[in-house]
């Protein structure tokens, strides 16, 4: 690695900004931000004219399953941070429903050790907490001292390695983490509204693809959510609500921060992106949870997003395989649930908020690096561009437009169910810590310059840490 890299002649995109500057980075970090760094000396120089400069992206929603016991595996940290350092994002939070799950602290330290072996991406974790058998509480704290960026549960049955809360075991949960003072991720599906919706289309005997999506509505999602801040706002906790395909939901999680609830919410690009048609389309291969929404809902989710009532964009990221996917071709619940998104993350929410609704490009940042960096701990090292933050940097050419397709992935099942689609703005070039690690003007898995086990881990704190 170059002692000193100047990024010269750019556009730096912050949180707090945009001007026209260029950046000196040493020691992995940013040394200096200055108008003119031309007569200073410097091992690299990365030429940015016309480009945009913006903080690394941050994904806090991804499942990368390492290890993953499958005989044909879905993704890993290796192959998931490829594909997402090539679409901009340099820092990963990883779920805890992997291989093991991270429920317990030792659970948590071996996951620890596995990001040290394999990660690209500099990596922060989830602790889960889990219902049946119920977890002990104490666990909690065990988790948070080992690093825990922030605590997730099910509100709906999701897997039986991973089991859904119950309204008891939540607010013990709730009352346990209001004290540790860090956020709670849920997944706000409604466990018994879900479970008559499936029920309904068994009976009849609906396996298309529109049955998915009629069977867990945005009710279902209100409903979850209208209690999870109910119980937020008796017990104090801090509650981080999980990939929102709800208007109503939205609704709710702005009336409660009104009421000065803690509240942080997120959404994904497929629900502002694609609908129901393209879900028909894609048969198996848009199945998600939630699910996919109608243009209408569609529609009425954007205007919490430009509002910042949603803190953040994530992917919701899951490499599942093409085969696996395909099952869902005669029966859509066939198909597991997951979509890959890790690299279209960045690049589909430009061209959807900055590119087609006119999205201030500092909003942009906020909600794709400044807001995600905030919530999990990791702000001002990550997520900005300042001194003394660590030098994480994507190059955007914010008017190339470009075609999404499958052979550009460079995660390990290629596919993505925003093929065919047109956006404007493509990373050109990605650096994690000042280490150039994505470079498009080169060809193919050739633009990959990172190794597995270049990727840190970051405990809660790191943001402020140094």
């Amino acid at each position: 690695m170059p002692g000193r890299l100047v990024v010269e002649g750019g556009t730096i995109v912050t949180d707090y900004g945009r001007f026209r500057a260029d950046v000196v980075v040493e020691d992995e970090r940013v040394a200096a931000i200055t108008a003119d760094a031309r007569d200073l000396a410097a091992d690299e120089r990365v030429d940015a004219a016309g480009l945009l400069v913006l903080p690394g992206g941050i994904d806090v929603h991804t499942h990368f399953w390492e290890p993953d016991p499958d005989p044909d595996p879905k993704e890993g940290f290796a192959t998931g941070g490829a594909g997402a350092v090539a679409g901009g994002v340099t820092t990963v939070v990883e779920m805890p429903q992997a291989t093991p799950t991270t429920v317990t602290a030792e659970q948590f330290a071996a996951k620890r050790e596995q990001v040290a072996r394999s990660a690209i991406t500099d990596m922060a974790l989830w602790g889960g907490v889990i219902g049946t058998p119920a977890q002990d509480l104490a666990e909690l704290r065990a988790l948070a001292d080992a690093g825990a960026a922030a605590f997730k549960s099910f509100l709906a049955s999701s897997s039986r390695s991973f089991p859904a809360v119950d309204e008891a075991q939540l607010l013990a949960a709730m009352t346990a983490i209001a004290e540790i003072g860090i956020p709670y991720g849920l997944h706000a599906e409604h466990d018994a509204m879900l479970a008559a919706g499936l029920e309904r289309m068994k009976a009849a005997d609906r396996k298309d693809p529109l049955a998915h999506a009629e069977s867990r509505p945005p009710l279902v999602e209100a409903v979850a959510v209208n209690t999870v801040l109910y119980l937020a706002e008796l017990t104090g906790c801090w509650v981080h609500v999980c990939h929102v395909a709800s208007a109503e939901a939205l609704r709710l999680v702005a009336e409660a921060r009104a009421r000065g609830v803690r509240v942080t919410v997120e959404t994904c690009p497929q629900y502002l992106s694609l609908n129901t048609d393209d879900l028909v389309r894609l048969g198996g291969f848009a199945r998600c949870a939630p699910a996919i929404r109608d243009q209408a809902e569609v529609d009425a989710i954007w205007p919490y997003v430009l509002d910042e009532t949603v803190d953040l964009i994530c992917s919701d990221h899951c490499g599942f395989t093409a085969a696996s996917k395909e099952a869902g071709k005669e029966d859509i619940f066939a198909a597991p649930l997951g979509l890959p998104g890790v690299q279209t993350l960045l690049p589909t929410f430009y061209d959807g908020g900055v590119v087609q609704r006119g999205m201030d490009l500092s909003q942009f940042v906020r909600q794709i690096a400044a807001n995600p960096a905030q919530i999990f701990g990791l702000y001002p090292r990550k997520g900005t561009i300042a001194v003394g933050s660590d030098a994480d940097l994507v190059l955007l050419d914010p008017a190339r437009s470009w075609e999404v397709t499958d052979d550009d992935l460079l995660h390990r099942q290629k596919w993505t169910p925003f093929a065919g689609k047109t956006l404007t703005g493509r990373v050109v070039r990605t650096l994690r810590r000042g280490q150039t690690v994505f470079d498009d003007a080169l060809e193919g898995d050739a633009r990959l310059l990172a190794a597995p086990g270049s990727g840190l881990f970051l405990a809660r704190g790191y943001g402020e840490a140094g």
